[in-house]
């Protein structure tokens, strides 16, 4: 029998499911995972961690889901209470003819200069073409602005990204519709941050109590 058992462990060692610390012998991770059945424990505040982003991820989804559907003009309007929290000021949006393509008005202040730009705001979610960028592009001096952006629900094909900063011609920015989703939760506009409180035990604090204890 002892021959026998001496034959297993050695094998056991062999394969790595158990470690040898002189005549003590203990099961190895590759030996627990090896084991029928087993499940590695799984730390809670992991599980609670995954739990509050997937809860963010279907929040976000259902404000996308919102946005999809609003009314053009009261996403117009969306867009400019999100300029206003981004430090935006004099925001106006245009009226809905006669902007010659320009949704929204803005101010921003970049140290002592201070720039006009405008916005073009396109709620649907199909790709965003090159004209719609030069559109925009020409419209600037109307408004003496020298820059502008256009913000999307959907995406912007290769050639409208390509243009968007192309040399000796006014930068447009381009923020599609996973970059306004993030604007919008960054921000708080159309969603709201709240906070849970968690208590956590310390066992650190037990140590360092025992540790003054036995200096005394």
């Amino acid at each position: 029998m002892k021959d026998a058992l001496r034959r297993r462990l050695v094998n056991l060692l062999e394969r790595g499911l158990i470690s040898r610390n002189g005549n003590s012998y203990s099961i190895t991770t590759a030996g627990l995972n090896w084991l029928p059945g087993y499940t590695e424990p799984q730390d809670p505040g992991s599980d609670l961690v995954q739990a509050v982003r997937a809860y963010n991820e279907a929040q976000v989804a259902l404000l996308r889901e919102h946005l999809s559907s609003m009314d053009p003009y009261r996403f117009e309007h969306l867009v400019r209470e999100l300029l206003e929290a981004m430090g935006y000021e004099d925001v106006i949006v245009t009226k809905a003819s006669g902007d010659k393509g320009v949704d929204v008005l803005a101010t921003a202040q970049f140290g002592i200069t201070t720039v006009r730009e405008v916005v073009q705001v396109k709620r649907h979610q199909g790709s965003i073409g090159r004209p719609v960028l030069d559109q925009l592009r020409g419209a600037l001096h109307y408004h003496q602005a020298i820059r502008g952006t256009i913000i999307t629900l959907g995406a912007f094909s290769k050639d409208c990204s390509a243009a968007a900063l192309f040399p000796g011609a006014a930068p447009i920015g381009l923020i599609d519709g996973p970059k306004l989703l993030e604007l919008l939760v960054k921000h708080e506009v159309g969603t709201r941050k709240r906070e849970l409180t968690l208590h956590e035990f310390d066992p650190s604090y037990f140590q360092e109590a025992s540790q003054a204890e036995d200096a005394v």
